[in-house]
């Protein structure tokens, strides 16, 4: 009967580990599955930190003179043959005092060529005109004043198969930085709009 008793209170015993270490193994579940909770959300918090920090790049500078916006224009085609871009500015030159500095670049495919060009200028509304201007850089950058009193920048491109630019702007004198949205993108044949 002893060796009945001890069998007996060692299956007892054996039940009472299995509970326990049943328990444990519960506890060590929920608080696993509890930091994990708790570092996928602490991932997700510094993912969207990183995020928004990427996006705050897209202006570089507190805002003042030299402060510089990027992409704030872009385009793209898959079209072929030659063609002409402009650029409208926000700037009406009867109405507004401003001046301005802009940076395209991109990657003419079909010519094999860089697209690389730099427009600054004053729209100026004391005389009704475009002042103090220059335009350098590839594919014959013009600046120009619309039929709507509004300043443009053209570029003309022999072949446009995978055309790709990027404009990005510099707050210079009096003007402003422009941002995405400020600048209206227009493909036309025509040499001024």
């Amino acid at each position: 009967m002893a060796l009945e008793h001890d069998i007996a209170s060692l299956v007892e015993a054996s039940e009472s580990l299995t509970s326990t270490v049943d328990n444990k193994i519960q506890s060590i579940d929920s608080t696993v599955s509890s930091k994990m909770t708790e570092v996928n959300s602490f991932v997700a918090q510094q993912k969207a930190r990183v995020d928004s920090s990427l996006d705050d790049l897209t202006v570089i500078g507190d805002g003042g003179k030299g402060t510089l916006s990027f992409g704030i224009a872009q385009f793209f085609t898959s079209g072929s043959g030659p063609t002409t871009v402009h650029l409208r500015l926000p700037l009406n030159v009867k109405t507004m005092d401003e001046m301005f500095h802009l940076k395209v670049r991109g990657y003419a495919y079909h010519e094999a060529k860089v697209v690389d060009a730099t427009f600054v200028g004053y729209a100026y509304a004391t005389y009704g005109d475009l002042i103090n201007e220059q335009a350098i850089g590839s594919h014959l950058p013009t600046l120009y004043v619309g039929s709507d009193d509004h300043v443009y920048c053209r570029l003309s491109f022999a072949q446009k198969h995978f055309l790709t630019f990027s404009v990005d702007a510099m707050r210079v004198g009096n003007g402003r930085l422009f941002r995405s949205g400020d600048i209206e993108v227009i493909e036309s044949d025509v040499e001024q709009l």
